[in-house]
């Protein structure tokens, strides 16, 4: 980028006529990734309300996916310099969440931190690569546990990424003034292979682990984001990047989970930002189509995926941060993938591997589930080695900053925010095609429900019996369609809602019984002629669901007043034959 592009303002000769504010120090924030813009969020706060202090952003376009890290700092209004300007200008200090690039042409003190929980991962390189691709071999030869062995006995001596020499040091020098380790486990492993920066390291916890902590008071509101009622139980699933992601090795497991758990379970995905952005986000809800219509909550890659850990009840997930965190929290964790042999011996991540029990692909994802939550695994060990500091990280990281800046902090303590639950905005559709089954107790249905656009795996014998499908006319699978038993019609879109019902019966001859729903109603028409107008009160049960219930009387009347629970809410329905 040429001298003609830098910005003027707030850095550079021509500033201080523009400036408004003259601060005392500048910093450069280096922004490599959406990766790295979500660990930063959780640190910039150490500079809350600190008027002597600019903050400057900068996109070093070091890394093979970009995630599109411009546009977010345009949308954040973030102060953003070209890279070519921020290595020819001189800052109090630097922050980056990287080590690649050339962070070492920085004219001011730099602090590194990770970008994950720790330093977890070995890397890539080709010795790597072939002992990762051996263990796949020799765990289809010689079982998976021996093999697993075998890959974490290979990957002991094996580099660190962001704790080996190539990250750590440029022409003999380390880069960074301040290398802050979130444990001391990883003062051992610096020592080891960079003994010449173990004097620029620093103890400073994880300010991530501490934000999340601080924000499990807000558990209810993020449910409540999530779309779960009170007794529903959430699950997360958590997939890093790469071929030996959870995503990348088992892309199925989503809408078998979906298809497996009845509705009073909601599902949320939470994908690594390089999975969105290399492939594409468009690329990527196509790829899960059928599981957003089957109800799934995609968190967003900038924001959000705090949030949902600590809502969750139980995490499915792999050898990935966020994985990682959930176990940190408490959270019961089943994992879906773990190449052994890609992360690093005595870090949180092998902790989490060594003690996590493993999703067995041939068994019933619900029932492993279930027994997940009622026995879960003591994992403590990995919080205790997630931060040897916990709940300090912001004093500490301010400290440091603030010693290298030559500024003295300011007198409140370090902020550590909650995360807001106007931060979880996930990606979601209404269901609009249900399984059904019925149950019928004296004058009360209980029905139970599983999306029908994904379909469970019968050779698991999850299949319920007697069940039935339930789909709105205007879903766009015609085959669901087709073989409704119930078809459903927006209230809304019916001027007469009577001959609509004998259009829609006339239409599909599968279909048993035709129903229009909206707010608080159900109209219903039976094959047999007979038809009914339900009513509930708002903010219950879905209206639709009230056919399902009329279809468990069969051939006998229904009563005019009963109980409907339809997965984690209930309520009383009042029913009327068009004869009166």
């Amino acid at each position: 980028m040429s001298v003609s592009s830098w910005v003027k303002v707030p850095v550079g000769p021509h500033a201080p006529r523009w400036s408004t504010r003259r601060p005392l120090r500048t910093v450069l924030i280096v922004v490599h990734t959406l990766t790295a813009w979500n660990r930063l969020a959780d640190i910039l706060p150490i500079f809350d309300s600190d008027d002597r202090v600019q903050l400057v952003f900068t996109f070093p376009a070091a890394s093979a996916v970009d995630s599109d890290v411009a546009s977010h700092l345009a949308r954040a209004g973030a102060a953003t310099i070209p890279w070519s300007q921020a290595v020819n200008t001189g800052f109090d200090l630097a922050i980056s969440v990287h080590h690649s690039g050339d962070l070492h042409e920085l004219n001011a003190p730099l602090v590194l931190l990770s970008h994950g929980i720790g330093y977890t991962k070995h890397t890539r390189n080709r010795g790597i690569e072939e002992s990762r691709n051996r263990g796949i071999e020799e765990s289809r030869n010689r079982g998976i546990e021996e093999s697993r062995n075998r890959g974490i006995e290979e990957s002991r001596n094996s580099p660190v990424y962001g704790l080996s020499p190539e990250w750590l040091t440029r022409h003999g020098s380390v880069v960074a003034s301040a290398l802050v380790l979130s444990h001391d486990e990883q003062y051992e492993r610096l020592a080891a292979t960079t003994p010449e920066a173990v004097s620029a390291a620093v103890v400073g916890g994880d300010p991530c682990l501490d934000r999340m902590r601080a924000s499990m008071g807000r558990r209810p509101r993020y449910r409540r984001a999530l779309g779960a009622d009170p007794g529903s139980r959430i699950v997360a699933v958590s997939s890093t990047w790469g071929d030996t992601s959870l995503f990348g090795r088992d892309p199925d497991l989503l809408a078998d989970l979906l298809a497996e758990l009845p509705d009073d379970h909601v599902v949320a995905a939470i994908f690594h930002p390089n999975t969105w952005y290399a492939h594409g986000p468009w690329q990527l809800r196509c790829w899960l189509g059928r599981c957003l219509r089957a109800g799934l909550r995609l968190v967003p890659p900038d924001a959000g995926w705090q949030q949902a850990l600590i809502a969750a009840d139980a995490v499915v997930g792999d050898h990935g941060a966020v994985t990682a965190y959930a176990a940190a929290l408490g959270k019961p964790v089943l994992l879906g993938a773990f190449p052994d042999a890609d992360v690093a011996a005595g870090s949180a991540v092998a902790a989490l591997g060594g003690i996590a029990p493993r999703l067995d692909r041939r068994r019933s994802l619900a029932a492993q589930l279930h027994e997940l939550t009622a026995t879960p695994p003591d994992l403590r060990e990995v919080g205790e080695l997630a931060s040897s500091v916990p709940g300090e990280s912001a004093g500490i990281l301010r400290r440091v900053c603030y010693e290298l800046m030559k500024l003295d902090e300011p007198g409140e303590p370090a902020l550590v925010a909650p995360y807001p639950e106007s931060g979880l905005v996930p990606e979601h559709e209404p269901v609009r095609a249900w399984w059904v089954t019925g149950e019928r107790t004296g004058s009360d249905v209980r029905l139970i429900r599983w999306p029908g656009d994904v379909q469970p795996d019968r050779g698991r014998d999850t299949v319920p019996p007697g069940r039935h499908l339930v789909v709105a006319v205007d879903h766009p699978r015609h085959d669901l369609r087709g073989a409704a038993s119930i078809l459903v019609h927006d209230l809304h879109d019916a001027d007469d809602p009577d001959q609509l019902l004998a259009e829609t019966l006339r239409a599909h001859p599968a279909c048993a019984i035709a129903a229009a729903a909206g707010p608080g109603e159900c109209r219903v028409l039976l094959r047999d002629g007979r038809r009914f107008t339900a009513s509930v009160p708002p903010d219950t049960v879905d209206p639709a669901m009230c056919a399902s219930a009329v279809r468990c009387w069969a051939d006998a009347a229904p009563p005019a007043e009963f109980g409907l629970a339809v997965g984690t809410r209930t309520a009383r329905v009042s029913l009327r034959s068009a004869d009166h």
